[in-house]
């Protein structure tokens, strides 16, 4: 239905796919991408409003159904310069000065496209590590920053060590691609002999070759890892907090 009224309403003001690409701030081929091949599935709201305004129509009827699903937000937070998302939290004063740079609400209608982010499970296990389920226990609707993601995936925090970053209960959401560098929050996971996979999540401090200095916040505490037992290291670029 919304591809059916974007051509009818091109059609009504005389409009290219190509001309109405290039007036919402996108290249010439953005529409015909959307529109023929499906891609992407579902406009997102960066476009999305531009085009509602230039086709003169409510920015409601440009929603795909994804938009319908059970509301979802996160805050843009940027912690080392870099852009990644943590939950809603009203407690500021707990941030660093770094942390709080570029805070800003992004409505859960951002969350478009298929459920095919697959979510993994975690059982608290001994030194406050986390053992996770072997296969997805949940598949949600990609966030922007994962949208074309090879491998990207969540993990649902048990425990609060790193409140208010990762909340207990919240989904972190990982991108295994990303090069680490001091001062990510990072998912480190350790390959046991008897096949269960271990992780923790911590802010990664600095590293060398062969240890990784890490941080936790509730309670405060630095410590190390050795990178001969925890040898995968994934930064994670957001935060999924149900409402």
């Amino acid at each position: 239905m919304v591809r059916k009224l974007i051509l009818e309403k091109l059609e009504e003001k005389g409009l290219t796919m190509s001309e109405a690409s290039l007036r919402i701030g996108y290249n010439h081929a953005y529409l015909q991408q959307f529109l023929k091949r499906g891609h992407p599935l579902e406009l997102p709201e960066k476009s999305r409003l531009p085009l509602a305004e230039l086709l003169g129509v409510p920015e409601d009827q440009l929603r795909g159904p994804s938009s319908k699903l059970p509301k979802r937000e996160y805050v843009k937070v940027n912690p080392s310069l870099r852009e990644s998302l943590i939950a809603a939290h009203p407690l500021r004063s707990k941030l660093s000065d770094n942390q709080q740079l570029a805070l800003d609400v992004t409505p859960g209608s951002q969350l478009v496209g298929e459920r095919d982010l697959p979510v993994f499970g975690t059982a608290q296990g001994g030194s406050g590590a986390l053992i996770v389920t072997d296969g997805p226990v949940d598949w949600v609707v990609r966030p922007d920053p994962l949208l074309r993601v090879k491998d990207g995936y969540g993990m649902i925090v048990t425990g609060d060590s790193m409140d208010p970053v990762h909340k207990h209960g919240s989904t972190a959401l990982v991108n295994p691609h990303i090069p680490w560098r001091s001062g990510d929050t990072c998912i480190f996971r350790s390959h046991h002999d008897n096949g269960d996979n271990i992780v923790i999540i911590k802010e990664l401090r600095r590293f060398t070759d062969d240890t990784w200095y890490v941080r936790q916040y509730n309670p405060p505490k630095d410590f190390t890892l050795k990178r001969s037992e925890w040898q995968v290291c994934h930064v994670t670029v957001g935060n999924f907090f149900s409402r």
